[in-house]
This record gives structure tokens, C-alpha cells and sequence, in this order.
């Protein structure tokens, strides 16, 4: 009966253990890629660094919890890269994917870092799929908030735009 009983708290113990560190950890990876029009137009590039689960980006936020004017997720490939533009569907911009955020799901190693280490060493491919989102609002943009869930955890991630 006792080892069954230490055998029962050390599930529980692990479990709590386990639930903590999915609350903890912080899948999403963002950095400031460029601007434009004074910092009214950001481009944030965004991955997933965890080996298993999607992220669905929820809502995107700028300076003090304001709705940026547009925010749209770009899907793209290394040799293709990004476009940075305060319109979505201009001739130049319709040669790039734009989506909504409700619209897609940022797949697992996904960490912009690594995917850029992998174009150094020359082992990048079309089939790498990179992230950003496009950003534009009517005032400088210092700060961007991405809420967005992994693994049915909700997270919360800050990116600085200041030295951009």
C-alpha cells in the first residue's frame, strides 16, 4: 500500500511539475526585423522553437495595449524572404503571402535564429517555412504584444522595437 501510494504522489508531482514548465516555457520567438515611415510600419519576425505543438497567435497588440491599424502574418521561404509595406494588396505585395492571424498556426521548429543559422551554412530550403508579422498603426511603434496559445496554455510575449 505504501509504494502505492509514493508510486500516485510522484505522478501527481511530476504532472504539476510538467504543467509548470508548459507555463513557463515560452515557445514563441519574435525580433525586430525592419521598419519604415518612421517606425509606423514594423515587420517582427516570429518562429515556433518547441519540437512539438503549433502556436495560434491570438491577438497582437502595440505600445500601451492599443490595436495596431492593420497586422497581417506574412508565410514565406528564405529565398524569397519578406516584404515590408503599409499595404497588403499592392502589385509588389501580391507576389508575398498575407494572412490573418486567425488563419494560420506557426509550425514546430520554427525559431527564426536557427533557421537563419541553417541559411548561413547553406542547408536552407523552400521547404523551411518562415514567419512575420506586418504591423502598421499611426504612431511610432516601440512595443509589440503577441497573446497567442501552445499546447492550450496561454502565453504572452513582449518584443522591444527600441534600437530597431
Amino acid at each position: 500500500m505504501k509504494k502505492v501510494l509514493i508510486g500516485i504522489v510522484s505522478i501527481v508531482v511530476l504532472f504539476i511539475g510538467f504543467l509548470f514548465f508548459l507555463k513557463l516555457y515560452q515557445p514563441l520567438v519574435a525580433y525586430p526585423s525592419a521598419s519604415a515611415n518612421d517606425k509606423q510600419v514594423q515587420l517582427v519576425s516570429v518562429g515556433n522553437k518547441s519540437p512539438f505543438g503549433d502556436i495560434q497567435i491570438e491577438e497582437v497588440l502595440v505600445n500601451d495595449q492599443v490595436v495596431p491599424s492593420k497586422v497581417k502574418i506574412q508565410e514565406s521561404y528564405h529565398p524569397k524572404g519578406f516584404i515590408i509595406s503599409d499595404h497588403f494588396n499592392g502589385e509588389e505585395e501580391s507576389k508575398y503571402i498575407f494572412k490573418g492571424l486567425d488563419s494560420i498556426t506557426l509550425k514546430p521548429k520554427t525559431d527564426p535564429q536557427k533557421q537563419l543559422d541553417k541559411v548561413n551554412a547553406g542547408a536552407a530550403t523552400e521547404d523551411d517555412t518562415i514567419y512575420a508579422l506586418s504591423l502598421v498603426h499611426e504612431q511610432s511603434i516601440d512595443r509589440v504584444i503577441i497573446k497567442y496559445h501552445h499546447l492550450s496554455m496561454s502565453h504572452e510575449l513582449v518584443v522591444s522595437m527600441v534600437g530597431l
